[in-house]
């Protein structure tokens, strides 16, 4: 089962996906789970492509993710720590609902393996 957040930001859903792929500036980003997003040198300039790998560091663990999916609407990798904690996440940038020129940023984690297993007695899933 997903476990998920969402906030709405003020800025239209381009905006807040230019802020999110300035992987350079991610330290200033306020995050209390990813510090910070680098892609890994064997990859090009230019936009982030399906199937690139990129190091994200969750307050001192690293954790080499793939790419699944880079669209004007959704961000998503699948990523794991040590190959036990592992899971899909996808960050969703949508027009919102309720007030026209925002933007609902929805972040959604898949468990997988042993973490889909964890999340299940500590309350992480419904």
């Amino acid at each position: 089962m997903p476990i998920a957040a969402q906030v709405e930001i003020d800025a239209s859903p381009e905006e807040v996906r230019n802020v999110f792929l300035d992987f350079k500036n991610w330290p200033a980003i306020k995050s209390d789970m990813i510090k910070s997003i680098t892609r890994l040198p064997s990859h090009p300039d230019g936009p982030v492509q399906v199937n690139e790998k990129l190091a994200v560091n969750f307050g001192g663990i690293t954790s080499n993710v793939t790419v699944l999916a880079n669209t004007p609407t959704e961000f998503r990798w699948r990523g794991d720590i040590f190959y036990i904690l592992s899971g899909d996440h996808t960050f969703r940038f949508e027009a919102s609902t309720l007030h026209p020129g925002k933007t609902l940023f929805v972040s959604t984690e898949i468990p997988l393996r042993l973490l889909a297993l964890l999340a299940k007695p500590v309350g992480m899933q419904k």
